[in-house]
């Protein structure tokens, strides 16, 4: 019988008692029907949202009430609103007076539900008014009022129609719900096209309404965008404003400033101070999610109990379906929001930390700075931080999920409950141990990385040097062998990771089978068997339970490494701050506090000089600065003034301290004693080694300045730049690259002194800014800033310059003189000292100083216009190359798999497959049990235990062996063979690579790409395939339970086709653009810590923290939108399997009487874990792509750099001894033709070269810019390429036809760039470790280091170039070269960084130690060459005896007289 007749009977029969019951009864579900109880209704529905509306309405109001309009007053969305929630109310009034009236169906809370609920009606209109006018977004209130209650209001009026209640009412219900809908419309429209113009450009984020939030339709035009184009950073949303760096950095400065300083986990307490509003924010739907997680048991027990009781009416059937539908659609939007509010947690802690590093870094002191602590701090520790604070909210959650299922599990099985609890506890304690071990093999792993990666830096930014000294083979078996080294490192944390592998999955294997076996074997089993209801409800809380567990069991070692993280951090931003010993002297327009120094001697507090310095600009009195107290770079007992529009050149021996001195005077240097003095809070500085940022040439000279044309012009040619734009791709306007590679060493050094000019400072201090500059650029330069008409003059500007020139001492009008112990050796005029005898008298007396040019520094030749142009031209689109490989090539997987032998990848990939379809299998084997159960009761038991045992194990050891098979010898097997293809390439690659390409581009294969293919590729590999078997399995079971669903598969399979191809485009992008948004956001922090004493004596501290935080916010953007869209891919999946859901339960209630309650389970159960899987599957499949990526990198680079080795080039090989080549040191050039490069584009470097040197013969070579002195040198060493009819011959042989490294390894050079690497001094001066200790102690003496490098502890410590000061490290390369033994020496700018005593040195070791070779020289000092056999002008323009060439009219002349 139906409802219906039930009911009309009922009133027909006048059984009011019954009535009245049904009124008074709370239910909340009726005895009479399907349905819920008129009470019931009336409460929940009706009064308690009004209530809590109402409640609400007040703090809101209030809230807005201070806030500033953002919408244009009136229009028609608004007056639309007012109308809709008027006549809502009004309804709302006419239900109010028909309930007084009228007494049909009403209970005891009736009427003063319909009271709350005209009174929340009349406070919709106040709230709504203040909402539109002041709120940027649809209000948030309104629109989950409206929609609960329509909601509420559907049941509701269900009722008063099937109860026959009074028409007016359900009438007006029925009203109601038309109205609510026109107000659901019009709330939920967004205010984007219609706020003023400050709010315009915002995020649509913060202008979406709670609608378009929860399922992330304000993603959609982005998705779309990726989709079907190329995304560019500025095609992003905005960060949103309360989550800009700005805002997060001060936030994160006054939590940290109140924090205890020196306590441990103080910067893990203040960054969740500053962020308690979003950790708050994650906790409600994190609830909410646990709550529908929970649910979902109990309505499986329910649909069973349902499909096994066919007297059960489809009614209920159909209310299971849609409570079913309403969970997963409620899983889904909780998962949505929980995930979307952890990550903006997540994205603001990123810019605390990355925000409060920079802004300690500019204010830390140059002592303290450690370029590699530093940068790992901001990329690999705030990574990790990251890493860890993502699961943080695992650390309450999971516990209380564990207790909730625990509690389920205990109503269903009794005592058994506890195996998945013991199992949780062993597999969390044994993750906590592994995790110490693994955190300390990791720390292990993570050095030897490092280790390589710097080693492999150093070589890559010294690849000339490399070549020219024919150590190729040795530093590739170097770096090679540190791989191998570091692989084998990492053994110990790839072992404990398999071990980890295990304990991680013991629930997922065993936890069903242990709490189904216990509840079998416990007493009283016989009374309550197995069932299907009580079998796949375990089932459901066991896999429920799988996921939080694992979660838990990641949270607690990430949290570990996190920690860990903060306290690097903290220890970091507790580190030694700068302090400025500086006192300030009268007129100057900053002050400076007395600091202590590193002893803790307070500095006499004084706020100005004596009266009669008051007009010096800088003042020192018995100062002395040292980096460290025992360190011999020290500077004593300073006592100097140098006037207001003084020029003063500082000159002294190699390692005075000239620069320890300059650094000091910046407040830089740790002041020890005494007192300094100075008028200038900001000076304009430039250092030794010259600071040049990645951006344009105009960049780099304005600095933070403002451009002005005519200044900046005048600026250029003083510094003779001037020369240079024309010749350069884009003129000022070219990209200079990392560290300036595409500029010479000389304009490295002119642009930074532009940038000193230009920056117009009061004080300048120049650190040897002219010693690779040719003569007559250096004189332009001297006449247009010294001389008595120069800018310096006109400006009044102090200048401080350190220099070797002594013969510029006459711009100076002060002279101070160091000696080699850091003291002042004589200071005065130019005159006075020169009268006294001393150093300068000595000098003038002893050197005619002249200077050349130095080609590599200030080269302006064709080779390099060209090789700055093929930079500027060929900086592909790395995204849009990225974007042309297809997902799934199958040919790059092909080239990883055969990395290493096929039979490898065919033994790890055939055991996941079955691991990934035993993982799903245990559910049909509890179908088949239960089954068996049914027909031969326990006897059975044992059999199918059996069988489920024997299931587990074999998963067990396809998985964990399968793991330790990939982990441990296919990873790393790949890894060594792609690592050594690609340092072979590298080694192989022509020298124009290398200047055309940044190092740091080459590098990133050597360190990230290197990372992906250790770590993060393996991971994702193990994960998608696993995942992916596990789903097919899922979807083969749910298609067994129920055959008809099977025709959902095809639909679903080609959905999932589409949403991959729409996701992974957008997806694979926003990871690239991740990538590229910290590239210039690490960039800087380094190119700052390079720069930071040039930074600070300019001033520009705060502009460049600024353009920090403008730098955060691009990379935040990106870090922020890949978390959204992949919560856009999730949600889009979880709503896929509520529709499942739906339709399987469909299935279900048509189809109950012919499937069984067994498969009915094992369908449910598949629904329930497939949202997780498919997750699983499209975010594996994303991130393999992505990490694939790598291996599509190296193959690349591999196939496309260019191989200098050509084909032929070791034809002369199998016929010659080369041996004892070469044994005398002729050289003869026959018809040379030379470029760069390879190709119709080619430019000749050189051209019809014809010369010869004869064996033992000196030949100096010297030339103005563009010359082609380096070509020159470059074809000996074959670093260009040559015609097939030119010949190059050394004792006959021609170089052209034998291999180029076994040219490079016979010729002994001492190149301009002196180069060191891993490994001890030992090993650095005697790289084939063929010479005795006392050979190399002896060649160290000659050049008068070895004092030096035995107090540092002998020849055997580690190398470190930085106890050397630039000249010792060139005589250190001359050392090496005594070791050599070679007939022909060749000397590139060999003293060019050296002051006039050490080139002294030099030239007598040079001329004893080599006075039987043939020796080419390019010349720095000509006065060097004078005495050399032979003078080659360039590319032999002239060539010809010094006598010769001096006595006419030649180039060589008119360059030495200049």
């Amino acid at each position: 019988m139906s409802v219906f007749a039930i009911r009309n009977t009922l009133l027909q029969n006048g059984s009011s008692s019954l009535q009245d019951e049904r009124l008074s009864s709370f239910g909340p579900v009726t005895s009479l029907g399907f349905d819920f109880t008129p009470l019931f209704e009336d409460t929940i529905f009706g009064l308690l949202p009004s209530a809590l509306l109402l409640l609400c309405l007040p703090y809101r109001i209030f809230s807005l009430h201070s806030r500033r309009p953002k919408v244009n007053a009136g229009g028609f969305l608004k007056e639309s609103k007012l109308l809709f929630l008027s006549v809502l109310a009004a309804v709302n009034l006419a239900l109010l007076i028909l309930n007084v009236f009228n007494s049909s169906l009403r209970t005891v809370t009736t009427i003063p539900a319909s009271a709350l609920a005209f009174a929340a009606s009349l406070g919709l209109c106040i709230l709504s008014e203040f909402e539109h006018s002041r709120s940027l977004r649809p209000s948030p209130i309104i629109n989950i009022y409206i929609l609960l209650t329509f909601v509420f209001d559907i049941a509701r009026t269900r009722t008063l129609f099937m109860d026959r209640a009074s028409m007016p009412v359900a009438g007006c219900f029925a009203a109601m719900m038309g109205v609510k809908a026109l107000v659901l419309v019009a709330e939920a429209i967004e205010k984007r096209n219609i706020l003023l113009d400050p709010w315009r450009g915002l995020s649509p984020e913060e202008t979406s309404g709670i609608y378009s939030r929860s399922v992330f339709f304000w993603l959609n035009k982005l998705m779309t965008s990726g989709f079907q184009g190329v995304l560019r950073n500025e095609d992003l949303y905005p960060i949103d404003r309360d989550m800009t760096a700005e805002v997060l950095r001060d936030k994160m400065k006054y939590a940290w400033d109140r924090a205890t300083k020196g306590k441990r986990r103080a910067l893990l307490y203040a960054l969740l101070r500053a962020n308690t509003k979003a950790l708050v924010y994650c906790i409600v739907p994190r609830l909410v999610q646990i709550g529908f997680r929970y649910v979902q048991p109990s309505l499986l027990t329910r649909v069973i109990s349902f499909a096994s009781d066919e007297s059960q009416p489809d009614s209920i059937g159909w209310g299971l379906t849609g409570a079913f539908f309403l969970v997963l659609l409620g899983v889904a939007v909780s998962n949505g929001f929980f995930y979307h509010m952890n990550y903006r947690f997540l994205t603001r802690a990123r810019g605390n930390l990355i925000s409060i590093i920079y802004t300690k870094t500019v204010d830390l002191s140059i002592a303290a700075v450690d370029e590699s602590v530093a940068v790992t701090l901001m990329s690999s520790d705030v990574q990790s931080v990251c890493d860890g604070l993502q699961l943080l909210q695992s650390l309450w959650a999971v516990p209380l999920e564990m207790a909730i299922a625990t509690w389920l599990l205990f109503r269903q099985l009794d005592i058994a409950f506890v195996a998945p609890l013991a199992l949780s506890a062993i597999s969390t304690m044994a993750i906590i141990c592994l995790a110490r071990y693994m955190g300390y093999a990791q720390k292990i792993w993570m050095e030897k990385i490092q280790t390589r990666v710097s080693v492999t830096s150093s070589m890559l930014g010294s690849m000339k040097s490399v070549k020219m000294l024919g150590l190729s083979d040795w530093l590739a078996g170097i770096v090679q062998n540190l791989r191998i080294t570091e692989l084998n490192e990492a053994k110990l944390f790839r072992r404990l990771l398999v071990a980890r592998v295990f304990f991680s999955n013991i629930i997922y294997v065993f936890g069903a089978f242990v709490t189904l076996a216990i509840y079998v074997a416990l007493p009283g089993s016989k009374e309550r068997p197995l069932t299907s209801e009580s079998a796949y409800t375990a089932l459901t809380l066991v896999s429920l339970i799988s996921a939080p567990v694992n979660e838990f069991i990641r949270a607690i070692p990430s949290m570990n490494t996190a920690i860990a993280s903060l306290q690097r951090i903290q220890d970091f931003l507790e580190s030694e701050a700068r302090r400025d010993h500086r006192i300030t002297l009268p007129g100057s327009h900053s002050s400076s506090a007395p600091t202590e120094d590193s002893d803790g001697i307070e500095l006499v507090e004084q706020t100005q000089a004596p009266k009669s310095e008051s007009s010096a600009v800088l003042v020192a009195r018995d100062a002395s600065f040292s980096w460290d107290p025992a360190s011999s770079l020290s500077v004593h007992d300073v006592n100097i003034s140098i006037g207001r529009g003084q020029i003063c050149i500082v000159i002294g021996p190699t390692g005075c301290g000239k620069s320890t001195l300059f650094k000091g005077i910046l407040g830089e240097t740790p002041s020890t004693k005494g007192f300094l003095y100075s008028n200038c809070a900001e000076a304009a500085y430039v250092d030794q080694t010259p600071w040049v940022r990645n951006t344009t040439l105009r960049e780099n000279i304005l600095g933070v300045s403002v451009y002005d044309e005519s200044w900046y012009e005048e600026v250029v040619r003083a510094c003779a730049l001037d020369q240079d734009l024309p010749m350069l791709p884009n003129g000022d306007h070219t990209q200079v690259g990392s560290a300036g590679i595409s500029l010479s060493g000389g304009q490295k050094q002119r642009l930074a002194l532009a940038r000193a000019v230009y920056s117009r400072k009061e004080l300048i201090l120049l650190d040897d800014v002219f010693s690779g500059l040719d003569a007559g650029t250096e004189e332009r330069i001297f006449a247009r800033l010294f001389s008595n008409n120069g800018i310096f003059r006109r400006l009044g500007t102090t200048v401080l310059l350190a220099t070797h020139a002594v013969h510029r001492l006459s711009y100076a009008d002060q002279v101070i003189v160091m000696s080699n112990k850091g003291l002042i050796a004589e200071q005065g005029t130019l005159a006075e000292l020169e009268k006294s005898g001393g150093y300068v008298s000595l000098l003038r007396a002893q050197y005619r100083e002249t200077q050349s040019d130095d080609e590599e520094n200030t080269r302006v030749d064709k080779s390099t216009v060209a090789l700055a142009a093929s930079e500027q031209a060929t900086g592909r689109d790395t995204m849009e190359e990225e974007l042309k490989r297809g997902n799934g090539d199958i040919s790059l997987y092909t080239y990883y798999f055969k990395s290493v032998h096929w039979a490898s990848s065919a033994t790890f990939l055939t055991a996941w497959v079955i691991s990934g379809v035993l993982t799903q299998f245990d559910g049909m084997l509890v179908n088949l049990w239960t089954s068996a159960l049914e027909k031969h009761g326990n006897s059975v038991n044992g059999l199918y235990l059996g069988l489920y045992a024997l299931v587990a194990v074999v998963n067990t050891i396809c998985l964990v062996g399968g793991a330790y098979h990939f982990i441990l010898f296919f990873a790393p097997r790949s890894a060594l063979v792609l690592h050594e293809r690609l340092l072979k390439t590298v080694m192989n690659a022509p020298l124009a690579f290398f200047t055309s390409v940044d190092t740091g581009t080459t590098t990133n294969r050597f360190s990230q790409d290197m990372m992906l293919l250790d770590h993060d590729l393996p991971y994702a590999l193990v994960d998608f395939v696993l995942s992916f078997f596990q789903g097919v399995m899922s979807a083969v079971l749910m298609c067994v339970s129920a055959r008809y669903f099977a025709a959902v598969m095809p639909v679903l399979f080609l959905f999932m086709w589409v949403l991959q191809k729409f996701y992974l485009r957008t997806s694979r992008q926003m990871r690239l653009l991740d990538l590229e948004a910290k590239s210039p956001l690490f960039s800087q922090f380094i190119e700052t810590l390079s720069g930071l004493v040039t930074i600070r004596s300019f001033g520009w501290a705060a502009a460049f923290e600024k353009q920090n935080l403008t730098l955060l916010d691009a990379s935040q953007k990106p870090f922020y939108l890949l978390f959204c869209i992949q919560r856009w891919l999730e949600l889009a999946l979880d709503m896929t399997v509520a529709v499942l859901g739906a339709i399987l339960m469909a299935l279900v209630v048509k189809l109950r009487t012919e499937v069984g309650a067994g498969y009915v389970g094992l369908a449910i159960l598949n629904v329930i874990t497939f949202s997780q899987t498919l997750s699983m599957i499209l975010r594996m499949w994303a991130s393999l792509e992505t990490y694939i990526g790598s291996v599509a990198r190296v193959r690349d680079f591999v196939s496309n750099t260019e191989n200098e080795n050509k084909l032929g080039e070791d034809a002369l090989l199998p016929t010659i001894d080369l041996s004892s080549w070469p044994e005398k040191g002729a050289i003869e050039f026959r018809n040379v033709f030379a470029s760069y490069n390879t190709g119709a584009d080619k430019k000749f470097v050189l051209s019809n070269l014809n010369f010869a040197i004869e064996a033992g013969q000196k030949i100096g070579i010297c030339g103005r810019s563009g010359s082609g002195k380096s070509s020159l040198l470059a074809s000996l060493f074959r670093m260009v390429e040559v015609e097939p009819s030119s010949q190059i011959l050394i004792d006959g042989v021609d170089i052209t036809r034998i291999p180029r490294n076994t040219t490079r390894q016979a010729l002994n050079a001492i190149p301009q760039e002196p180069f060191s690497t891993h490994g001890s001094i030992r090993s650095n001066m005697d790289p084939r470790g063929v010479h005795t200790s006392d050979v190399i102690e002896d060649a160290l003496r000659r050049v008068e280091l070895l004092d030096l490098v035995q107090a540092k502890g002998g020849i055997s410590v580690a190398m470190d170039f930085n106890f050397f000061s630039h000249g010792q490290r060139q005589l250190f390369s001359l050392a090496r070269a005594l070791l050599h033994g070679s007939k022909v020496v060749i000397l590139d700018e060999a003293t060019s960084n050296v002051d006039v005593v050490s080139d002294a040195l030099m030239q007598r070791v040079i001329r004893e130690q080599f006075s039987d070779c043939t020796i080419i020289a390019v010349a720095h000092r000509l006065g060097t060459i004078i005495d050399f056999d032979k003078i080659a002008m360039g590319g032999l323009a002239e060539f010809d005896t010094p006598q010769a060439l001096l006595g006419r009219n030649s180039l060589f002349k008119e360059l030495y007289e200049s």
